[in-house]
């Protein structure tokens, strides 16, 4: 009779195991990552802050987001001329050649108008159906 208790008592603690173990993964499975596009921010912001202190240059703070993009997104005609221009102008502004402010504007101009063309190529792969010519 006493086996007969333990054992029913192990089969009732595996099925709390069991149950607790689906709810854990259930929980992780909901658990929401950052976009590619987050990591980026979240990126730049790091950087950002690194060279408001003086930590690096705004030539390096340019390196790094390149690096970072190409990383995240892969290598595009827009971003390597985008930072092939960003480096240059940051070049100009640390040699007092040009405005820091205006560079930093013209840059995240230039930004905004990459990410808008980023995001209306992502609407039109999204509302694309089968005959689009890269499907």
């Amino acid at each position: 009779v006493d086996a007969i208790l333990f054992l029913r008592e192990v089969t009732n603690m595996k099925k709390m195991i069991l149950l607790c173990l689906a709810l854990v993964l259930t929980a992780c499975a909901h658990v929401t990552r950052p976009t590619t596009d987050q990591k980026f921010e979240s990126y730049r912001m790091e950087v950002r802050a690194e060279r408001d202190v003086g930590k690096i240059t705004a030539v390096e703070e340019q390196e790094k987001l390149r690096d970072r993009y190409w990383e995240l997104y892969g290598k595009d005609a827009n971003s390597v001329g985008h930072f092939a221009f960003s480096i240059s102008l940051m070049r100009s502004a640390q040699a007092g050649h040009f405005p820091m402010q205006e560079a930093d504007a013209l840059i995240a101009a230039r930004e905004e108008q990459i990410f808008a063309l980023k995001m209306a190529s992502r609407q039109r792969q999204a509302d694309c159906t089968y005959d689009c010519p890269w499907n």
